[in-house]
């Protein structure tokens, strides 16, 4: 368990810095050079800046450091750990472009490029930062706790905050370059909301068969996951019916369909895609729980046949 354990936590820390290193390089070669940034800690570095006296990457991880500790405070200090780790290597990264490779403008001329590349590399990061169980600080961590105690979306929450970062973009830099901010915020809310609810994709199933008793065991015991089973009557033939409903993800979906196609040639099945699954039995820990009540369920049935 030991060694499980540390495997899970490696591979969320690659995670972590695969997707720290993709906000860095889209804020420093494409949005900051061009006062770009609308929202996030780094909308608020932009806006202080210009009024003091120290590099960009020193004013992102002071701000950053701040909220982290309103993040501890509030959310606990195992999301502390891994925003932490976040926020050093987000600020890390930029001082090392900042020292090796200095730049003072954009990588393109057009303001319009930099900002949907910047965006698109800036956002596509926090998603995967999220969904790795962290955040990488600041307007971040303010969402993730609007999120958990609020019925809003990360996305809505980060909307929220990074709506009043851009408005004091907007009296630094003036008014245009606060609407191309606002473009890049409403881009980038569509991002992380894809990669958030889009990169892992789930989808509803819906099995009409005459051995639907087999297709529910089949999903509950080999692929782990729940189903709800309801009786149905047909509206051409008037019989009544079984249909078995459960939500999977891709590799689960074609393991069942190949099932059901083998148990049953005339079974009726049709698939939905879900933009968003909330509840027990979509991580690691819920489907090894899932797996042992299984095999308690099964050793309690030997035992009463006894």
């Amino acid at each position: 368990m030991k060694s499980l354990k540390f495997e899970v936590n490696f591979n969320q820390l690659f995670v972590v810095t695969i997707g720290t290193l993709m906000m860095t390089i889209g804020l420093y070669f494409f949005l900051v050079p061009d006062a770009l940034v609308g929202g996030g800690t780094g909308g608020i570095a932009q806006v202080i800046n210009p009024f003091v006296p120290v590099p960009y990457s020193v004013s992102l991880f002071v701000i950053n450091l701040i909220l982290l500790v309103i993040g501890v405070i509030v959310i606990g200090k195992e999301f502390g750990g891994t925003t932490f780790f976040s926020v050093v290597l987000y600020s890390g990264f930029y001082a090392l472009f900042e020292h090796y490779y200095p730049v003072s403008h954009g990588v393109s001329d057009n303001p319009i490029v930099n900002l949907v590349l910047g965006q698109v590399l800036l956002s596509s990061g926090v998603g995967m930062v999220f969904n790795a169980g962290a955040t990488t600080g600041g307007v971040d961590i303010i969402a993730k706790i609007m999120n958990m105690y609020l019925p809003v979306t990360f996305a809505s929450a980060a909307m929220f905050t990074d709506m009043t970062i851009l408005l004091l973009n907007m009296l630094v830099f003036g008014f245009e370059r606060g609407l191309y901010a606002a473009m890049g915020i409403l881009l980038g809310n569509l991002v992380v909301d894809r990669v958030i609810t889009g990169g892992s994709a789930r989808y509803q199933v819906n099995i009409t068969s005459k051995n639907y008793l087999a297709i529910n065991e089949f999903i509950l015991h080999e692929i782990f996951r729940a189903t709800t089973i309801y009786d149905a009557k047909g509206g051409y033939t008037k019989q009544e019916r079984k249909v078995v409903t459960s939500v999977v993800d891709r590799e689960e979906l074609l393991r069942l369909k190949n099932f059901v196609s083998e148990i049953d040639e005339n079974a009726f099945m049709y698939v939905a895609p879900v933009s968003e699954v909330l509840g027990r039995g979509f991580s690691f820990e819920v489907r090894q729980k899932r797996s042992s009540i299984v095999k308690l369920r099964e050793r309690a049935l030997k035992e009463n046949k006894k």
